[in-house]
């Protein structure tokens, strides 16, 4: 399912905005197509006659299985300048022959190139032969909103026609909704192609004052009502503000700030305030005091705090029904690396946001102001381009979040050239502490699988993992070693010089490298079959989940009935969202397997806790067999939860080695230059409150590969799985 997001929301932005939907009836009719319509992966004959309630047109999508495209989309892209809460899509749908995956109606929300909300009716698609009938579909609008691309899709095969769309806000046609009031949050700024701010060195107390000053402005950020409201263009305030402060003692910096926030706008007392008494995290009431400002500057955050926020944040809003924040922030994709403005808003933005909307800040190794501290001294320091994105990708680091790496600007090739251009024709993974050849490309290389590497470009394996180390952001160690892995053996020359160690003989290779973007690299260690299901010797069912896109669920379970067990392997990422389709064939009854803590607008960086999640319903024919749930270090984010879902199922047990640590819904974050990175932005726990971040989902079983087994192609989790089934 991520591929199939992936591809349609890029595909979705490459057309022209039009300036109002048009042709919802689909009566206007150009080259056998729909006007205004944007049509992809379907066959021919996309108009048909067939309307729910009188003689007009409709869309059809069709795909068979013989289609090239994975999916059928039809779609619209308008720009988004209106004051609204809710966007709603309806009109009529029909299906017939459709597969699993169904046919509905989609909408994105985009702010700048970035997605800040996205549905496409996942779990409430129609299948089958379902007769006209009215849909709809809606999103909450968050702040900062500039187009809209809406539509219908045809997920599998099958047919699906559309009729009489309607696309409205708050109740009201879109055409006709209330236009959007100017922001000054939104507007262009007078520092935007230049903050002016040139640093190469701070003294003691510049440091000082500008963690500070980095604690303050985040502070007003997101709990100052005018910011909030967008009234306040934060980073221009900022680049006002950080001269000063570079020139100012303790005292004058704060007396410099009480002076900065009144000056932002009155504040009215709270109606509805802030209440953080049954969190599961949140900010103590006046957690400012630890900041070591002066009386004044705390008593005028104290005011601040307060006040009440609007009911719609411009920074910060979230993803209806997951509840992960979404950011609305601008991306200066074209300010240079050497202004040192521009670097320390990307220190500052990134700081407050883990501080505020982080559910897992608690569970940083280093304490999180500290981080603060050291980014700031980095970030000036650096020297060029390469030094600046490494200084960012270990403040990155320090947040301990799979999710969490950094993404430079697509036209920065400074890391790239960083790690290597080039790589030897091989995979490495690291076991029993030992970086391993698993998997050799080229017939001809002079590696081979089971061989240990000891010494790369003449230096010890220990000397290129530190020089990777900034570039290997994990939740946990071993998961470390897997970015280790993937980035090991490359290089910028033709070829590599190893030390390696085969069979206890040490030997000396010399490895031509290719280009990275030559080499399609397998992801995951194991691949059993290239099918989704099959059943292995002794009558063992065997799924893959990145192969259950597009499979018909009901027909796979039935063929997998009488298996004597199922093996589920989860040492990958699902293609398809599969937690409730695939989990209502192995409960007899529901059961709750997580629960999650979600940001509360009202006050950040407080979380609540959700209602706990089931999966299953009562099902006397669920699956009888044993469950053989297998992971590694691969297994993260939608993977980690799904193995959460199906490891309290009768007889179910989880093999294998602990996971990538990094569960919740990933959230995005864009950083000056047109960097990204991102967050675990809900907290995801066990019913009776046991975290998964960092420490993964701890296997029932533990089975680490061996370098024997390496070397002799055997796959010992598997292996564990069968034996787990086999047992009487």
């Amino acid at each position: 399912m991520k591929g199939f997001i992936t591809s349609l929301l890029l595909w979705a932005i490459c057309f022209t905005a039009q300036a109002t939907p048009q042709n919802m009836d689909f009566s206007q009719v150009k080259d056998e197509k729909p006007e205004h319509w944007y049509i992809q992966g379907s066959e021919p004959d996309t108009i048909s006659d067939d309307h729910p309630t009188s003689a007009g047109q409709s869309l059809r999508l069709n795909r068979t299985s013989s289609s090239e495209a994975s999916f059928a989309s039809a779609a619209q892209r308008i720009p988004f300048s209106y004051d609204g809460q809710q966007l709603t899509i309806s009109g009529w749908i029909k299906t017939e022959q459709v597969t699993a995956d169904g046919a509905a109606f989609w909408l994105r929300l985009h702010s700048g190139q970035d997605m800040v909300a996205f549905d496409n009716m996942h779990g409430r698609r129609l299948v089958g032969d379902q007769a006209w009938q009215q849909v709809q579909l809606s999103v909450d609008v968050p702040a900062g909103v500039d187009s809209l691309v809406f539509g219908g899709i045809l997920i599998g095969t099958g047919q699906a026609y559309f009729a009489d769309l309607k696309l409205t806000l708050d109740g009201v046609a879109i055409e006709k909704a209330p236009k959007a009031k100017f922001l000054r949050a939104a507007a262009p700024h007078e520092f935007e192609q230049d903050s002016g701010i040139r640093l190469t060195a701070l003294s003691q107390q510049q440091h000082a004052n500008l963690a500070a000053l980095a604690k303050v402005w985040g502070f007003i950020k997101y709990y100052h009502p005018e910011s909030a409201a967008g009234n306040i263009s934060m980073d221009a305030e900022l680049f006002k503000l950080i001269p000063n402060v570079l020139k100012a003692d303790a005292k004058a910096r704060d007396q410099l700030l009480v002076q900065w926030i009144k000056g932002l706008g009155q504040l009215n007392g709270c109606k509805k305030c802030k209440d953080s008494t049954n969190a599961a995290l949140a900010h103590p009431a006046q957690h400012w005091l630890t900041w070591q400002l002066s009386p004044e500057l705390n008593n005028a955050l104290a005011n601040v705090y307060a006040a009440e926020l609007p009911a719609r944040h411009y920074w910060v809003g979230s993803v209806r029904g997951v509840g992960n924040p979404v950011f609305n922030e601008k991306s200066y994709a074209e300010v240079g690396h050497e202004d040192s403005g521009y670097r320390l808003l990307a220190v500052f933005r990134l700081w407050n946001i883990i501080h505020y909307y982080s559910p897992y800040r608690d569970l940083t190794e280093q304490p999180w102001p500290q981080a603060l501290d050291t980014a700031i001294s980095d970030v000036i320091a650096a020297s060029d381009e390469t030094q600046y994105l490494l200084a960012l990708a270990t403040f990155i680091s320090a947040i301990d979040d799979t999710h969490t790496q950094l993404w430079p600007n697509q036209n920065s090739t400074a890391l790239a050239d960083y790690i290597g251009r080039n790589i030897a024709p091989a995979e490495v993974r690291f076991i029993e502490d030992k970086p391993v050849v698993r998997l050799v490309y080229d017939a001809e290389s002079a590696l081979q699988v089971g061989d240990i590497i000891t010494h790369i470009g003449g230096k010890p394996v220990a000397e290129r993992l530190a020089y990777l180390r900034p570039l290997a952001a994990a939740s946990n160690e071993p998961t470390r070693y897997r970015q280790f892995a993937w980035m090991l053996l490359h290089d910028n020359a033709g070829q590599l010089d190893l030390k390696i160690e085969r069979a206890g003989q040490a030997m000396q290779l010399t490895v031509p490298l290719v280009e990275r973007s030559s080499l399609q690299r397998q992801f995951g260690y194991y691949n059993v079959g290239d099918t989704a299901y099959q059943i292995l010797p002794d009558n063992i069912g065997y799924v893959r989940l990145d192969k259950i896109a597009e499979v018909d669920l009901e027909q796979m379970m039935q063929q997998l009935a009488d298996t004597k067990g199922l093996v589920i392997d989860i040492r990958n990422y699902p293609s398809d969202f599969v937690v409730y389709s695939l989990g209502k064939y192995l409960y007899p009854q529901p059961y709750p397997f997580a629960k999650f803590t979600q940001i509360q607008p009202s006050n950040p960086g407080q979380f609540n806790w959700a209602e706990p999640i089931q999966v299953g319903s009562e099902n006397p024919d669920y699956y009888k067999g044993k469950v053989a749930i297998l992971i590694d270090e691969h297994s993260q984010s939608q993977s980690e939860f799904t193995t959460m879902a199906f490891r309290g199922a009768p007889k179910a047990r989880v093999i294998g080695s602990t996971t990538s640590g990094a569960d919740g819904d990933f959230s995005s974050i864009v950083l000056p230059g047109g960097h990204y990175t991102a967050l675990s932005g809900i907290g995801v726990f066990y019913p009776d409150g046991t975290p998964t971040q960092r420490i993964g989902i701890v296997p029932d079983i533990e089975v680490k590969p061996t370098i024997a087994g390496i070397a002799a192609g055997r796959d010992e989790q598997l292996e564990a799985a069968i034996e787990y089934i086999n047992q009487q």
